[in-house]
């Protein structure tokens, strides 16, 4: 019975982000928060990297898990990296293919997920945004980026907490009143304690784990920094 009802979370959810696809680029659709979250989740990636490589990011290569329709990887792209996207919804990378050519960003997507591909080389950063809390195996997952992360490398990503806060703000009034997120997208039961991820990271490897709490004003579509992680979070953990 379990297994079924996940496997029905997961053809709604692709059933979802079929539906959404042309609404990708959208600043004003479905994903005007995803946006505006990435003035936020840009100054963390370039802060975390340049405090590790100090250097430009032309010279490195980086893998965004979950791309979606490339709203994170293009805007990384014009600031020099070596850009690869992957995603599981075939939609969605369609889109983010036209998108990057209509705006001549050389961008490599690809359709698939991070436990299956097989990559040419490895990668000095990888990021995973919106994705942990969709995944029903972090440990897995942790190994699957592992895997493909050249050793002194870094994961970077953001997620949701599993908190009571997080239950009331990010998944009940965020799908419900605010109408922000599509029915369905979440479930609380998936969302990720920094403890939890803390520990799967350390035994796998990982040091110099950082957290960073944000929060989201759907009133002004804007989003900030914050000492607490009880709701949104961003992360960043650097192999030894």
């Amino acid at each position: 019975m379990k297994n079924k009802k996940i496997n029905q979370e997961k053809l709604k959810k692709i059933d979802i982000f079929d539906k959404l696809s042309n609404e990708w680029w959208d600043l004003n659709g479905a994903f005007k928060a995803l946006h505006s979250y990435n003035f936020v989740r840009i100054n963390y990636v370039k802060n975390m990297v340049f405090s590790k490589f100090k250097n430009s990011f032309e010279n490195l290569n980086l893998l965004d898990v979950g791309c979606g329709g490339g709203i994170i990887c293009e805007p990384l792209s014009r600031l020099g990296f070596k850009v690869t996207g992957i995603d599981g919804n075939k939609k969605a990378i369609e889109v983010a293919v036209n998108h990057s050519k209509k705006n001549n960003l050389t961008i490599n997507y690809i359709n698939s997920s991070i436990e299956k591909q097989k990559f040419k080389e490895k990668f000095n950063i990888i990021t995973c945004m919106e994705v942990i809390e969709h995944v029903e195996s972090l440990e897995k997952f942790i190994i699957s980026l592992k895997k493909n992360l050249k050793p002194g490398g870094i994961i970077i990503g953001s997620t949701i907490n599993k908190s009571l806060s997080s239950y009331v703000f990010a998944k009940f009034f965020a799908e419900n009143v605010l109408k922000i997120v599509p029915q369905g997208t979440h479930q609380w039961r998936m969302f990720v304690k920094t403890n939890y991820l803390k520990k799967e990271l350390f035994s796998n490897g990982f040091s110099n784990i950082n957290f960073q709490g944000v929060i989201y004003n759907p009133l002004i579509n804007k989003w900030k920094l914050v000492n607490s992680c009880k709701i949104n979070y961003m992360f960043a953990a650097f192999l030894q």
